[in-house]
């Protein structure tokens, strides 16, 4: 994510402190869900499908309507325990229900196995519990309906969240259904989440999804659409995801362009009568997805969106196969190329290589932030990359003369709005140019696709990256990695 700000520097680094106060009826599906789901993945990854047979599956069928500003339908989850103890309660995440994001996720009935079970709400709604009829033991499988209605609020995207809003043109629903939580070991990770950063920690799962909406808006979602159909007042369209930790649907009333990349197409909805805006958007996203498919490892979904909705407290945010941007970006070439470049790397540090974003924000981050010095030294040349760097070592410089300094590796809820700004972004992505420095560009492109084919959708600290480093130079960087990440 990059998050806006009061006063932004002019190049580099922008991400200072946020101003933020921050049914139908679906029977379980009998087709074969993995041989679907390849339909959304590039052609180089669609055998990772077969890879990952035990990841949670979703099942929605769903309706939309932007005027009532709701997302309503069932949901179906299979589910295989393997947490390696018995379970006998399932936690949801609702975060419609966070006070930041001002909407409503409500549960209407809920089922396991076919036996109706009651929904108890906790944490001021933002968890919801299913009792479980009968203990799920370790390996053996589950699957539990939940219907559910969403509610956004309306035209609170300077104030709130605009990922979660209804504007003028655009209904942005992210997260805005009910998300299992995780797991790792049989330990439920369910308190709320500090809102500085980013909320969402998910392992890879499998989306198949059919939503029904009004003509006249497009129908834009994490995933593939595999078909559609349309009456006299009414679209449909069925998506399917490759392996994402999270789903988003947008309906928006905004035109876009595309192209496609190496074997990906990207769509970009730009802003009312900015077509210009829409173009550059374009040609930013598809010179970074070349670029990072050569430098990280392909992209392996055959799909990313890019869409201009109403915020104040974010300049761009990343989802799964989407990317959220403030629309007044669409107007401002460098800073928005530097945003893109940020938001694109994303879909690889984060959506395929997962880390735990409240615990250590940094990871995820660190390689975004940094991808945009990579960008501007291949796009622009070294003189561009030097000025993005600068920009990072100003803030960072900045941080240390308040005294403010601190380990990298914190969690969110340690950091000020300030510190997390500089420290999870600015300084991890100096660490990252303090290792390339090291052991040299080579081994350095080197280790990162040695990273990215390793941990694809695998959820890693900051521990994973010095291994592939290690390996990759046969050197040791660890002095580095306590030094920047975490030394106090």
């Amino acid at each position: 994510m990059v998050k806006s700000v009061l006063v932004w520097i002019l190049i580099g680094f922008f991400c200072a402190i946020p101003v933020v106060s921050y049914a139908q009826t679906v029977t379980t599906p009998t087709t074969d869900m993995q041989a679907d789901q390849r339909a959304a993945m590039h052609w180089s990854a669609r055998e990772d499908i077969a890879s990952h047979p035990e990841v949670p599956r979703y099942h929605i069928v769903s309706t939309i309507d932007p005027v009532a500003r709701t997302w309503q339908g069932q949901q179906i989850l299979t589910y295989t325990n393997q947490t390696g103890v018995t379970l006998d309660k399932l936690y949801f995440r609702l975060f419609p229900n966070l006070p930041d994001l001002g909407g409503d996720l409500t549960i209407t009935g809920a089922s396991v196995d076919g036996v109706a079970v009651p929904v108890q709400y906790e944490a001021k709604r933002y968890i919801a519990k299913l009792d479980l009829p009968t203990p799920l033991p370790s390996g053996a499988q589950i699957t539990a309906s939940l219907d559910f209605v969403t509610t956004t609020p309306d035209n609170v995207g300077q104030t709130l969240y605009g990922a979660f809003n209804h504007d003028s043109q655009t209904l942005a629903l992210a997260s805005a259904y009910p998300l299992l939580a995780n797991n790792p070991a049989g330990v439920w990770e369910i308190e709320m989440p500090d809102t500085k950063g980013d909320l969402v920690n998910s392992p890879a799962a499998m989306y198949d999804v059919s939503i029904t909406a009004p003509l006249g808006y497009s129908i834009v979602t994490t995933g593939t659409a595999t078909s559609s159909s349309t009456t006299t007042s009414n679209q449909q369209i069925h998506v399917v995801s490759g392996l994402q930790r999270d789903f988003i649907v947008v309906v928006t009333a905004l035109r876009h362009v595309s192209t496609t990349i190496d074997g990906t197409t990207l769509n970009v909805y730009y802003p009312m009568g900015n077509i210009r805006g829409g173009e550059l958007g374009l040609k930013f996203a598809r010179q970074a997805i070349h670029l990072y498919n050569n430098i990280f490892g392909q992209y392996p979904f055959n799909e990313l969106d890019m869409v201009a909705v109403d915020a104040g407290t974010f300049y761009g945010v990343e989802y799964p196969g989407m990317l959220l941007f403030d629309q007044r970006m669409f107007t401002r070439a460098w800073f928005f190329e530097s945003i893109v470049a940020h938001e694109v790397a994303h879909q690889w540090f984060y959506n395929v290589i997962g880390n735990d974003v409240q615990s250590h924000a940094w990871v995820d981050e660190s390689f975004a932030t940094y991808a945009q010095v990579l960008y501007r030294e291949k796009i622009w040349g070294p003189s561009a990359a030097t000025i993005e760097r600068n920009g990072f070592v100003a803030q960072y410089a900045k941080l240390q003369s308040r005294h403010s300094d601190g380990a990298i590796d914190q969690h969110m809820r340690t950091f000020t709005l300030y510190s997390y700004n500089v420290l999870a972004y600015a300084k991890a992505a100096l660490y990252l140019d303090a290792v390339r420095a090291q052991v040299g560009p080579d081994v350095f492109a080197q280790a990162m696709r040695d990273y990215y084919a390793a941990h694809r959708y695998d959820v890693v600290d900051g521990t994973a990256f010095v291994g592939a480093v290690q390996s990759a130079c046969h050197c040791d960087i660890q002095p580095l990695y306590t030094h920047w990440v975490l030394d106090q």
